[in-house]
C-alpha cells in the first residue's frame, strides 16, 4: 500500500494479531458483504487516497470501519493516527445502537479506545513519533490485563 502504513497489535499470549483474528472470523460466507465492504475501503485508502477522515466512524478516541455512509453490521475498530498511518484492531457484529451495549463489540470498542488514548499521550509526550510514515518509539503498551 503506497498511501498508508497499516499496523495491528498483538496481545501477549495470543497466536494471531488482532486484525488477523478479525479476518479469520469475518472472511466467511455469513459476513461476505460486510467483510468485503470493509476490506475494499482499506484497499482503496491504501492504494489511492490515504486515511481521510470521512472514511471512518468516530468512536470516542478511536474509529471504526466501514465509513458512516456505508451500511453493515460488522465493525472493524481502528486508530487513525493521521492520513498516512492506521492501526487496525479487531471487530464485531454490532447488534445495538451503541457499541457499549453490544456484548460482541464492547471489548474491541473499549480496547481500541484505550490504545488510541495511549498512542496520543505518547505522541504528546514525545515517546512516540512519526518518521517517514512509520511509528517510532515505545510501541509496547499495558492495557488492563493485556499486553500487545
Amino acid at each position: 500500500m503506497n498511501k498508508i502504513t497499516y499496523y495491528s497489535f498483538h496481545i501477549e499470549g495470543d497466536d494471531l494479531c488482532e486484525v488477523e483474528k478479525f479476518v479469520t472470523r469475518f472472511n466467511s460466507p455469513a459476513y461476505k458483504d460486510d467483510y468485503e465492504n470493509i476490506m475494499s475501503v482499506i484497499r482503496h485508502m491504501g492504494a489511492y487516497t490515504g486515511a481521510e477522515e470521512h472514511y471512518f466512524r468516530h468512536e470516542r478516541a478511536a474509529e471504526a470501519l466501514p465509513p458512516p455512509y456505508r451500511s453493515g453490521d460488522v465493525r472493524l475498530y481502528c486508530c487513525r493516527v493521521n492520513t498516512d498511518i492506521v492501526i487496525l484492531g479487531n471487530g464485531c457484529v454490532k447488534t445495538t445502537q451503541k457499541a457499549q451495549q453490544s456484548k460482541d463489540c464492547l471489548f474491541h470498542f473499549e480496547f481500541m479506545n484505550e490504545l488510541s488514548w495511549h498512542i496520543t499521550q505518547r505522541m504528546v509526550e514525545g515517546e512516540l513519533r512519526i518518521y517517514n510514515r512509520q511509528l517510532e518509539g515505545n510501541l509496547h503498551f499495558k492495557i488492563g490485563d493485556c499486553y500487545e
